[in-house]
């Protein structure tokens, strides 16, 4: 199968990365492990640091191979849409994310990866997200009836949303119902997975990140290859049911091995995503009390106008300060701090010269405080995606939160969907404040978030 232009699948996929960055600006950093901890500690203070000195094409030297860091919406742009098929998504992220999440949507390109993402089609049509977004409001329900005993106390949010929607997951993307062992195998395999790409000793033995990252992997592909053929036996609606029943452009069920891996990648794309913007969310929030006050302000209204104490399906339009909220906290924070790719010819971009297969990372959130297109970037100010200012549409990729051309993310609706249902119900039913210790640093990878875990207090509004 060709896969890129004038270049077989299976030639490009087997070289390895590119390591020679002579021609390329930027400096080594320090002995042996050169940027390596600046950088996962924080891409995007990496890229401030070093912009001013080498401009928009940087390499970074990092611990297992290194790559270039490229900046800014036109170059964004150019991967993202890649006219010349040149930018591979499959090696750009096959040191890491292709360890636990290979065969996936996200680990094919061109003609492969749209043959995988069919997969995927039926599960995020309209229909089907109205069916998720009713589930769901239920699974909320539930949960803040429950979180309501702990009125007043100090509860790190992060946990609470991030064990919330592994239900959610639970429930939407595989029909489990419940917290049975069964359940609490299935997260703590996934909450594994997460931190092993993360890894940092590139070798398995018991105890260390990469050794349980990797057997969540092989009991999250046993569980679920087992499910299969009972899903696709079955009429039930859950995402690994629709997964199931899909078939091939010629007519054919996918192997259970390609339906375990694109809902092992779902499960880790849509939860941790979310997870990252909803807790932004409040925490934002709580530092800006009148965006706060004009959020509640437009949900009361909306419950006002429909005694409706949840958002269904078709009410998603109608909050669109909710809306801006979103997208403002996705700007300040977005939920993926790194995009890889990883070139398959030699590229130039910005007037430097890259060499085949070399990694490429770019940082989203770069661009999403650049000076030149935002005003007071560094301010959390929803308002900024109103109407009236529509900072963003500056230019199509200086504000790309699900991403851009192919492998843009095909559950941004269901995505939005699930934060906005929660804030609704959370706004309406909550007051709350911020219990931070101190000011908290702010974590980059493996997932963005308050290294405390966000600490509020809140209490049932009378």
């Amino acid at each position: 199968m060709a896969s890129a232009k004038g270049v077989p699948y299976e030639e490009y996929v087997n070289e390895p990365n590119n390591q020679d960055f002579s021609s390329i600006p930027g400096d080594t950093g320090l002995p042996l492990v050169g940027h390596t901890f600046s950088f996962y500690k924080d891409p995007f203070e990496w890229a401030r640091e070093n912009s001013p000195k080498y401009g928009p094409v940087i390499k970074v030297n990092l611990l297992g191979g290194g790559g270039v860091v490229v900046l800014g919406p036109e170059l964004m742009e150019h991967i993202y849409l890649d006219p010349g098929r040149n930018f591979s998504s499959r090696m750009g992220f096959l040191d890491r994310v292709g360890t636990f999440f290979g065969g996936s949507v996200i680990m094919e390109d061109f003609e492969q990866h749209r043959h995988q993402r069919r997969i995927l089609q039926t599960a995020f049509k309209n229909d089907s997200l109205k069916h998720y977004t009713s589930e769901i409001n239920g699974i909320y329900e539930r949960a803040l009836n429950e979180w309501d005993a702990d009125e007043g106390k100090t509860v790190p949010f992060f946990m609470y949303v991030k064990e919330l929607l592994l239900e959610v997951a639970a429930e939407i993307f595989i029909g489990e119902k419940g917290r049975g062992s069964q359940m609490k195998k299935i997260n703590q395999s996934f909450i594994d997975c997460v931190n092993g790409t993360m890894y940092i000793v590139p070798f398995p033995f018991p105890g260390n990140t990469l050794y349980k990252g990797l057997k969540g992997r092989k009991f999250l592909e046993k569980t679920f290859r087992a499910l299969v053929p009972v899903k696709r036996a079955g009429n039930d609606k859950d995402m690994l049911s629709y997964f199931s029943r899909e078939k091939d452009e010629e007519g054919n069920y996918y192997s259970d091995e390609e339906i375990a891996n694109q809902a092992i990648f779902l499960l880790f794309a849509a939860h941790d995503t979310t997870t990252a913007a909803i807790t932004h969310t409040i925490y934002y929030l709580t530092r800006y009390p009148e965006a706060k006050e004009k959020l509640y302000q437009e949900c009361k209204a909306y419950y006002d106008k429909t005694g409706k104490d949840q958002l269904d399906y078709e009410d998603l339009d109608q909050v669109p300060y909710m809306q801006q909220v979103f997208f403002e906290v996705q700007r300040m924070r977005t939920s993926t701090p790194l995009v890889p790719r990883r070139t398959i010819r030699e590229e130039e971009l910005a007037g430097v010269k890259i060499p085949a297969h070399t990694m490429i990372l770019t940082v989203p959130r770069y661009t999403c405080h650049m000076e030149e297109y935002w005003t007071e970037p560094f301010k959390f100010d929803p308002d900024r995606f109103s109407p009236e200012r529509a900072e963003h549409k500056q230019h199509a990729f200086l504000f790309h939160p699900f991403g851009g051309g192919a492998h843009k993310c095909i559950g941004m609706h269901f995505s939005q969907m699930e934060y906005k249902c929660l804030i609704y119900k959370f706004m309406l039913r909550y007051e709350f404040e911020a219990r931070h210790k101190k000011e908290p640093f702010m974590q980059s990878l493996p997932l963005p978030k308050p290294g405390d875990d966000m600490p509020i207090v809140f209490k049932k509004r009378t």
